[in-house]
């Protein structure tokens, strides 16, 4: 069976190559999501063909029971939506390109607020640092632990670092867009929100998180290129035609992946201090992201399609033991640890990798999985092209409120998560989300009708200025004063 897990895997591996080829907007925009679907994929052949491997976090071997195949099935219920509701194709880039919407003096207001406002989130950040008196980078301190002693400021930052560096990076591209350079303001402060996470001990999530939603804008800088709205940079601004060159982009792509291999090797030989830190490695690298996945495909039950809802998992992961968590790893890992070891780890902050698409299965059975993963992967692909595409017209500020809810539909894909539907808190986003969108809608409109009243008013002086011209040239003739002088 290991060479249909081959086989699939290398189908896999060839349409997203061919996509990151022929649709990079679409990869970029959708990365955060796609990267961690691949990446799983290979780990979960790999326990395919090689295994079973033995996880110490369960204690026992996963792996070998033809899991990858259905995990890429899992994949492609996200990817296939995407490429089909994306606007860099078809009829909906038609749309796109056809937009020519108005940059005005609203959105050069906004985008000083949010330098301010960034300004004061990394001064807040720094001065927290300073009491805090610890630098875990130096002193050899998990960022776990130097997160309890850095307190609320330092936690609610991190929470939150999507989002931040969504705005940042929409704020930097938004001027590109409507054919000006990039702000580079904001990737200074991306830069230095990046520098904070290094100096706090952290590893490999945060950047990722960071890169992937700062980036997320960039897809529109091609798709504004593809569809005529903008060209090259300006040959004046050669900073800006230095930094965004393919040397400086694969640059800086080589020193991210040094600096993280670096932060990686600081944790594992210097602060956690591991017995055997490359087994830790393999461990963390291919099995624990899809040790869950292989132990709930093997409790799957083909057996009886008539009664697929499996009320248990459908009570536990509506009823937590902690309701500020995801209640899908909880309802795993209690299945496999045992309740009281799942409830210890979950008050310490722990929670193993996966959910997705073991809910699915756990609570739909063998059959309806197949059905409703489309459906999940279909919702979040057009809400993902949605609120880029508000950005492409404009809608800065809505298209951020737009990311903050995207973002619950992304936990689902990375973690298993679908009790985030039922918390009031995902309804409120939602709202302020739409009343954004009339408000800015409006303004933005307002602030085209006026542009085009100063165009229309600037071509009136020009015309008027033009007919005077004639009409001078016309009365004393080309010579000007020399046809008086004649008379006298």
């Amino acid at each position: 069976m290991s060479i249909f897990s081959i086989l699939a895997l290398g189908g896999f591996l060839g349409l997203m190559a061919v996509l990151v080829r022929n649709r990079m907007a679409m990869c970029i925009a959708g990365f955060f999501t796609i990267f961690p679907l691949v990446y799983r994929a290979i780990d979960v052949t790999v326990l395919d063909v090689f295994g079973p491997f033995y996880t110490r976090e369960l204690n026992q071997f996963v792996g070998g029971n033809f899991a990858g195949p259905v995990f890429i099935v899992s994949a492609l219920a996200f990817v296939v939506p995407l490429m089909l509701l994306f606007p860099d194709r078809g009829r909906r880039f038609q749309k796109l390109a056809n937009l020519r919407p108005i940059y005005a003096d609203y959105h050069r207001v906004a985008a000083n607020g949010a330098f301010v406002s960034g300004l004061a989130v990394l001064g807040v950040l720094a001065v927290n640092f300073v009491l805090t008196g610890t630098v875990p980078i130096l002193q050899g301190i998990d960022r776990i632990a130097y997160a309890h002693s850095a307190g609320p400021i330092h936690s609610t930052v991190y929470e939150l670092n999507f989002l931040l560096n969504f705005l940042f990076g929409a704020f930097t591209v938004l001027p590109r867009i409507n054919g000006r350079g990039y702000d580079m303001r904001f990737a200074g402060l991306a830069a230095a929100l990046a520098a904070y996470w290094v100096i706090t001990g952290n590893r490999f999530s945060v950047f990722f998180v960071l890169v992937s939603f700062y980036l997320m804008p960039a897809a529109l800088v091609l798709i504004a290129r593809q569809a005529g709205r903008i060209g090259e940079l300006d040959r004046h601004r050669i900073a800006q035609r230095i930094l965004t060159s393919r040397a400086s982009r694969v640059m800086v792509a080589l020193a991210s992946v040094a600096m993280v291999s670096g932060l990686l090797y600081n944790s594992y030989y210097n602060v956690r201090d591991y017995r055997d830190p490359l087994h830790e490695i393999r461990e963390r690298v291919l099995v624990q992201p899809v040790q869950l996945w292989a132990n709930s495909w093997e409790r799957v039950d083909f057996s009886d399609p008539a009664d697929p809802i499996n009320e248990y998992a459908v009570g536990e992961i509506l009823n937590p033991m902690d309701f500020e968590r995801n209640s899908t790893i909880q309802y795993l890992m209690t299945v496999e640890l045992g309740y009281f070891r799942a409830a210890e780890l979950t008050e310490l902050g722990q929670a193993y990798n996966g959910g997705y698409p073991e809910v699915h299965f756990e609570l739909l059975g063998a059959y309806l999985p197949f059905l409703t993963m489309p459906l999940a992967g279909l919702i979040a692909a057009w809400f993902l092209s949605l609120f880029l595409g508000l950005l492409y017209r404009n809608l800065v500020l809505t298209s951020v409120l737009g990311l903050y809810v995207y973002f619950g539909l992304t936990l689902h894909f990375t973690g298993g998560m679908v009790t985030f539907l039922m918390t009031p808190t995902y309804w409120v986003k939602i709202a302020l989300f739409l009343g954004c969108w009339a408000a800015e809608s409006a303004i933005v409109a307002r602030a085209a009708r006026c542009q085009a009243s100063a165009n229309a008013a600037q071509a009136a002086l020009a015309r008027w200025h033009a007919d005077a011209t004639r009409s001078t040239a016309s009365r004393f003739g080309p010579q000007g004063a020399a046809r008086p002088a004649e008379t006298q």
